[in-house]
């Protein structure tokens, strides 16, 4: 009898740990450091790190994202996975106030970026979004019920520039390095330009350095460097002008 129970017990011993195991392999983590956009530092940058990725795994197509701030505060939730229904890859994004109240759900189309998001401020809802690309925001205000159509969403508000200048811009000037193409060098430098509440900028940089090759982005740099054309600052919902980020992507691709 005593014999029976201690292999029954040692069966459940390592059943458990055998359990564990395999929890613990389906649900890898990594934590990542962040600079202030959002982009991933290396771990001995210590001058720009203001956030904390922590990334679990869950399934080959599923993980969830937590960021912090530096005082292990909640600042934003990213649950990657598949929509069965629309039959698509999504995001669903949740975003959280200095007090960790949520300010943001959002759920997006991770194919064409189409999104519909809900905003709160101190727990009432403020407004919903809904993008269907090509500059196409439909706002619905929870006050009024009233729904507009803007060419920004203004509960995330951004500066605004000319879309057509800048293309011209980019088809004049840009070119793929030299070294960059025999090294096979591909990818997309996110250009940072700080813009104050009365338009005035600051210099454009790389956000996203240690995603990109240093000659991808010295000529990112160089061509937002000719762009010459008006820069907007940000407006708020409530039609006041803010300091904001702009930020534009430079693709570069190899056939």
């Amino acid at each position: 009898m005593s014999f029976k129970i201690n292999c029954s017990l040692t069966f459940l011993l390592l059943f458990a740990l055998l359990s564990a195991l395999i929890l613990s392999n389906a649900q890898e983590k990594q934590i990542q450091r962040l600079n202030e956009h959002f982009y991933p530092i290396t771990d001995n940058d210590s001058l720009n790190y203001a956030y904390k990725a922590v990334v679990v795994k869950l399934t080959d197509s599923t993980s969830i994202e937590r960021i912090f701030n530096l005082n292990n505060q909640i600042v934003k939730v990213t649950r990657y996975g598949y929509n069965g229904e629309g039959n698509f890859p999504e995001e669903n994004i949740e975003t959280y106030d200095t007090n960790g109240k949520l300010s943001s759900k959002k759920i997006k189309n991770r194919n064409n970026g189409y999104y519909h998001a809900t905003y709160y401020n101190g727990g009432e809802t403020m407004g919903e979004v809904l993008y269907q690309g090509s500059n196409n925001y439909e706002i619905r205000e929870a006050e009024s019920g009233e729904i507009i159509h803007m060419v920004q969403n203004p509960f995330e508000p951004q500066p605004l520039y000319d879309e057509k200048g800048w293309e011209k811009t980019m088809v004049k000037n840009l070119s793929y390095p030299v070294s960059a193409r025999r090294r096979r060098e591909q990818g997309t430098v996110i250009i940072g330009i700080y813009v104050n509440e009365f338009g005035e900028r600051t210099a454009p940089l790389v956000v996203n350095p240690d995603k990109v090759s240093e000659s991808l982005a010295e000529e990112a740099l160089r061509v937002v460097n000719k762009y010459e054309g008006e820069i907007t600052p940000a407006t708020t919902v409530e039609g006041n002008t803010i300091d904001a980020w702009l930020y534009i992507p430079i693709r570069f691709m190899l056939d």
